[in-house]
């Protein structure tokens, strides 16, 4: 039998509600990638300075919230996480998904590197199945063109 694929995913949301939308989505996620021998696995992780520690698991996806709250309970934003991870490695794909809906921070988030930007609405909860999927399966093709 072919050893699974591994997929890892982060989570990085100080919303707890949001966290298990994202957590359910993941779920079926996994679910429906496992028929095709991938595994999905998903940490989160509630502050910029806790997922910072972490990214030595090497994530292939990041869900990254906007505004977050760090260790400090103080107001953070991702924007500095997201060089921070391209800086460690660049072809981390990472989508951010916030509920402020300024077209300049979109923006520029999308120039430091994010991969997609999503607003938190249910238009945008509606997209992130079919995102993750699409983002799983050129990772895939990746490393099987790789292999």
């Amino acid at each position: 039998m072919l050893k699974a694929k591994e997929i890892k995913i982060f989570i990085i949301e100080d919303d707890f509600v949001f966290i298990e939308i994202l957590v359910n989505l993941l779920e079926i996620v996994s679910s429906e990638m496992s028929e095709n021998n991938v595994l999905v696995s998903y940490k989160t992780f509630y502050s910029t300075k806790e997922a910072s520690f972490e990214l030595s698991q090497n994530p292939d996806i990041v869900l990254l919230d906007y505004f977050l709250i760090d260790d400090e309970l103080k107001a953070d934003t991702g924007t500095q996480l997201l060089h921070h991870i391209k800086e460690y490695k660049p072809d981390i794909d990472v989508v951010v998904i916030s509920g402020q809906e300024s077209p300049k921070v979109k923006e520029e988030l999308l120039q430091k590197g994010a991969a997609y930007y999503l607003a938190k609405d249910q238009e945008s909860i509606k997209k992130i199945k079919p995102l993750l999927i699409n983002l799983i399966n050129k990772r895939i093709d990746k490393i099987n063109t790789l292999s």
